[in-house]
C-alpha cells in the first residue's frame, strides 16, 4: 500500500513537472508573436524609447499605412490575391499528387515498387540546395520563370510529407470495398475516385490544411521562380527592407499576413491531429 501511494506522488509530480515545461514552452512561442502585435500600436519614436512596454497611446497609423505599402508596385491587396491563388492551386494540385502516388504504392504491387518507395524516402532526407542551380536553369530554359505555372508545377511532386501521411492512410483501408466494386465490374479509377478517396477524406483534409498553410508561408520558391508574383511572405521581406527603420509599420504588416493561417490553424486544429482517423472496415 505505501509503495502504492509513493509511485502515485512521484507520479503526480511528474506530470506537473511536464506541465511545467509545456507551458514554458508555450511562452517561448507566443512571447515573439504577442511582442510584434503590441508593438504595431506604437508610433516609431515610441518603439525606439519603449521597446518592451505597452503602448502609451495606442494607435493604428501603423495598421492603415501597412495597407498602402507598395513592394515591386504590389500592394498587400494584391499580395493576398496572388498567395491566395499560388495556396489553393498548389495546395490541389500537391494534394492531388500526393494522394494517387500514395494510392498506387499502397494499393498496388508492382515490379520495382520497394525500390522506388525506398528512393523516394532517400531522396527526401537530401537537402534540395544543391539542386536549386540546375531547377531554376532549367525553368528559365524553357520560360517557365515569372509565371504562374512554373510556381504551380513546383507543388505536383507526388513525395513529401503528403505522401507519408496518405500513405499510411491507404494502406490501413480494407480492399473488401474495392473487390466488391470489382465484381460489380467497377474499373480502377473508378474505385480510386468513388471508394477510395471518399474514405481518405480525413487524411485528405489534414493534408490539404498543413499543405495551405506551408504554401501561404513558403517564401523562397517565389523569392527564386517568380519573383515579379509578390505573395505576402515574399512582400513582408521586402516591406522590411523598404521600411526598416519604422519597424512597427513592419511588425503590423506581419501580423495581417499570418491572421489568415491563425484562423484556418484555430479552425482546423482537431482535424490535423486526428489525421490518421481510419474510416469503414478494418481489414
Amino acid at each position: 500500500m505505501g509503495n502504492r501511494v509513493k509511485r502515485e506522488k512521484s507520479d503526480e509530480i511528474v506530470k506537473w513537472v511536464f506541465f511545467a515545461l509545456f507551458v514554458l514552452y508555450a511562452i517561448s512561442l507566443l512571447y515573439p508573436f504577442l511582442w510584434c502585435f503590441i508593438n504595431s500600436f506604437k508610433t516609431k519614436h515610441e518603439f525606439i524609447r519603449n521597446i518592451n512596454g505597452f503602448p502609451e497611446k495606442w494607435t493604428l497609423i501603423n495598421w492603415e499605412e501597412s495597407l498602402e505599402i507598395r513592394a515591386n508596385g504590389i500592394t498587400i491587396a494584391q499580395m493576398y490575391l496572388n498567395s491566395a491563388f499560388f495556396t489553393v492551386g498548389c495546395t490541389f494540385l500537391g494534394m492531388f499528387s500526393s494522394s494517387a502516388t500514395a494510392y498506387i504504392f499502397s494499393k498496388y504491387d508492382f515490379r520495382g515498387r520497394r525500390a522506388v518507395y525506398t528512393a523516394a524516402l532517400v531522396i527526401m532526407m537530401i537537402p534540395t540546395t544543391g539542386s536549386m542551380a540546375a531547377m531554376y536553369r532549367l525553368y528559365n530554359n524553357i520560360g517557365l520563370i515569372n509565371t504562374y505555372t512554373g510556381i504551380l508545377i513546383t507543388a505536383m511532386g507526388g513525395f513529401g510529407s503528403g505522401f507519408l501521411l496518405l500513405f499510411g492512410f491507404y494502406e490501413n483501408l480494407s480492399w473488401t470495398y474495392a473487390e466488391a466494386a470489382q465484381i460489380d465490374g467497377a474499373g480502377h479509377f473508378r474505385i480510386y475516385f468513388r471508394i477510395m478517396m471518399p474514405m481518405a477524406i480525413p487524411a485528405l483534409t489534414a493534408v490539404g490544411i498543413l499543405q495551405a498553410i506551408g504554401h501561404w508561408n513558403d517564401y523562397f520558391t517565389i523569392y527564386m521562380y517568380a519573383p515579379e508574383k509578390v505573395t505576402i511572405a515574399y512582400g513582408i521581406q521586402i516591406i522590411n527592407s523598404l521600411e526598416g527603420v519604422n519597424l512597427p509599420k513592419v511588425f503590423a504588416a506581419m501580423m495581417l499576413s499570418i491572421i489568415p493561417v491563425l484562423v484556418v490553424f484555430a479552425c482546423f486544429q482537431k482535424v490535423i491531429m486526428n489525421n490518421t482517423s481510419i474510416g469503414g472496415i478494418k481489414g
